[in-house]
């Protein structure tokens, strides 16, 4: 009986010293580091495309259209009810006013506003919307020819790069006949322009978004006189962007001895980068066989096989002065050599000097229809007498790849190491 007193005195002892245990509290600190993240680099490769010369002659942008469509931003307003923040893309307008007739002054051009339909409370006060438009021009300044139709519910005025080309307070300006404006050709820059275009609608008392809409409609065009200019009709400059199926080469009458010179600036955004430019997918077409190309010795035949790569002559150096001339100083990096190149036509092999954060490289790239020399002084010459009667009306056409690879943790990189059908992929 004792014994059994004993055991359930020494549990309740144990039970007790557990409880204590529990309960008591010890000098502590607890520190947190919330919401740690991780997120993978990127790398966002730009191209610029802004020199090409053949035979000598420079290319220049020869026309360009710019009218009222939804590629157009709305940048500010004054008194204005848009709830969206500026700037945004402008709207086309679903429902044109009977009235605005002027629509026939302008073809191919869409009536736009900043909302669509007007907002209510836009139609009963005199309110502006800003319309902004940004557009590349290379052509000369020199001789050029501006042509610009405006209609507008109501008032407007427009500037090219901050300059006023023309403005009309008028109601009646959706009217036809449009209001033309030309002589403007000094406020042309070379490279990115801004037109800009102030648009009022008069309020009315009781208005609605059926009676008293805003509404824009315009289109500039711009002559830069290149009629009868071969080259100047079959090149193509651009600024900083990424690729859409722009060309660098877009030539269908090339003869031997003919040259020209690209200038390419790269720009790598994000991280440090190998940059390389290839060329594959190549189609060397022979198109048939002329007279003198079916006596020529080495002709195919007419097997649909072209020869032209084979007299295509390429060189490719680093473009530091970015002026399209190669000198002595400046590195080659491929070349001369033709496309066709089993050693995957490397033009562009940055492997000794990465292209840095939102830095740029200029490359530069001499193409000859015959043979190439890179002459003591660096020079580059071109020789067509190796061009044969067997590549004529032959073409050829190819992809240039541009590629970027991180630099860091990738020191071994090399762009004659590059697989093509993976990067395309």
């Amino acid at each position: 009986m004792n014994k059994k007193i004993l055991i359930s005195l020494g549990i309740i002892g144990i039970a007790a010293a557990l409880a204590i245990g529990a309960t008591t509290a010890f000098f502590s600190d607890t520190e947190t580091s919330s919401n740690n993240i991780l997120v993978a680099g990127s790398i966002d490769l730009k191209v610029d495309h802004t020199k090409q010369t053949y035979n000598n002659v420079d290319c220049k942008t020869c026309d360009v259209e710019i009218k009222s469509d939804t590629s157009n931003l709305v940048v500010a307003t004054i008194s204005g009810n848009d709830p969206i923040s500026f700037p945004h893309p402008a709207v086309a307008v679903s429902s044109p006013h009977p009235a605005w007739t002027v629509s026939g002054d302008i073809p191919d051009a869409t009536w736009i506003w900043a909302t669509d339909p007007t907002l209510a409370g836009d139609t009963t006060q005199n309110i502006s919307y800003t319309f902004e438009r940004e557009f590349e021009w290379y052509g000369p300044v020199d001789g050029i020819i501006l042509t610009l139709g405006v209609g507008a519910d109501n008032g407007f005025a427009v500037f090219l790069n901050g300059n006023p080309v023309g403005a009309d307070t008028s109601e009646f300006n959706y009217q036809s006949p449009a209001q033309t404006y030309s002589g403007f050709g000094s406020f042309l820059i070379q490279g990115m322009n801004k037109l800009t275009i102030e648009v009022t609608n008069k309020g009315i008392i009781n208005g609605t978004p059926e009676t008293n809409p805003g509404g824009l409609l315009y289109k500039l065009v711009i002559d830069g006189q290149c009629e009868g200019d071969y080259f100047k009709t079959h090149c193509s400059l651009w600024g900083l962007k990424d690729l859409e199926g722009e060309k660098f080469f877009n030539l269908d009458d090339i003869k031997p001895g003919d040259y020209g010179t690209n200038v390419i600036s790269l720009h790598v955004y994000n991280n440090d980068a190998w940059v390389c430019l290839l060329a594959n997918n190549f189609e060397d077409n022979d198109n048939g066989l002329t007279e003198p190309e079916e006596q020529a010795s080495d002709s195919t035949g007419g097997d649909g096989e072209g020869e032209l790569s084979q007299y295509l002559s390429f060189v490719s150096w680093e473009d530091e002065n970015q002026n399209g001339i190669h000198e002595l100083s400046e590195t080659i990096l491929f070349g001369p050599g033709n496309l066709t190149d089993p050693t995957k036509i490397v033009i562009g092999d940055s492997t000794t000097n990465p292209i840095i954060d939102s830095m740029t490289e200029y490359i530069g790239i001499a193409w000859c229809a015959g043979t190439q020399v890179i002459e003591g002084d660096g020079t580059i010459t071109c020789n067509g007498s190796s061009m044969g009667n067997n590549c004529q009306s032959d073409s050829l056409s190819s992809d240039l790849i541009l590629y970027a690879e991180q630099w860091r943790n990738n020191p071994d990189f090399t762009c004659k190491d590059l697989i093509l059908e993976e990067i395309e992929e």
